[in-house]
């Protein structure tokens, strides 16, 4: 999937069944320090490739988070192997590679402990033509990581993933 070999993410959609499923390899990362931040990035200008997975290595464990629809989201452990070469769907002109700590303010949270990892969900408002509420419900949307006196969260940015560094009043937090 991605053009990544052997990678086969579940995504999901519900917050309860993606916290039974990842809560004991999420809990498993407090206490420990991340290591990396591994992106993948066009060769030719360094653009970064936000559709694809994003690893965080923590102490020799990737964990790999992935946002392919604008309301799912997907973590695996240890399936991409990151020394294999990138074929997005076979488009040839594309030279995506993976590179190290190559997002933005990314030096600040290198070598932090884990003290608290969180399940992120964003607040989805409708309003109809005169801006009356039809309805409001949460969507899965990200991870957070609690390092004390530095944040990062990553998070689907609409099937792509984005990053930020603090916390959003109108998101939701739970802790794992």
């Amino acid at each position: 999937m991605l053009g990544i070999k052997n990678y086969n993410p579940t995504f999901y959609k519900d917050i309860n069944k993606f916290i039974h499923d990842q809560k004991d390899h999420l809990r498993a990362l407090i206490g420990l320090n991340i290591d990396e931040v591994w992106t993948v990035h066009e060769a030719s200008d360094g653009e970064l490739w936000a559709d694809c997975p994003v690893i965080i290595s923590v102490e020799g464990k990737h964990l790999e988070f992935c946002s392919f629809n604008d309301n799912e989201i997907a973590v695996t452990w240890n399936e991409i192997d990151l020394k294999k070469k990138l074929d997005w769907y076979g488009n040839q002109k594309l030279n995506l590679e993976w590179r190290k700590n190559e997002i933005e303010n990314i030096t600040p949270i290198i070598g932090k402990s884990i003290e608290v990892v969180e399940v992120i969900e964003m607040k989805q408002q409708k309003f109809d033509s005169n801006d009356n509420l039809l309805c409001s419900n949460l969507l899965l949307n990200g991870l957070g990581f609690d390092m004390g006196n530095d944040y990062f969260s990553i998070f689907n940015a609409f099937d792509e993933t984005g990053f930020s560094y603090s916390r959003y009043d109108k998101d939701i937090y739970t802790k794992v």
